[in-house]
């Protein structure tokens, strides 16, 4: 599956941008589900671009198969200012 999504914010851009998955019938509301059970879903591949150019860096490359998602992990704590902290990100 592959999804582009044009023009999400306009007007002034946000400083970070958070992304997380879950189950739809979690996201809307099924009490069975819960909408804080993140999941990848083999997502191999993730980018934000404005006016065609890669921000802050390179889209992310993940392969979960072979165990090789850290640049994903590690871009969420250097993105919060968190890295080498010993504390965490109260998401």
């Amino acid at each position: 599956m592959s999804m582009v999504q044009d023009n999400v914010f306009v007007g002034q851009m946000p400083k970070r941008v958070i992304v997380g998955c879950v189950e739809n019938d979690a996201f809307h509301g099924t009490f069975q589900k819960s909408p804080f059970e993140f999941k990848h879903f083999d997502m191999n591949f993730i980018g934000i671009y404005v006016d065609g150019q890669p921000i802050p860096h390179n889209p992310l490359e993940l392969n979960f198969d072979e165990n090789n998602y850290i640049k994903g992990y590690y871009s969420l704590f250097s993105g919060t200012d968190k890295i080498g902290q010993d504390q965490g990100l109260f998401l």
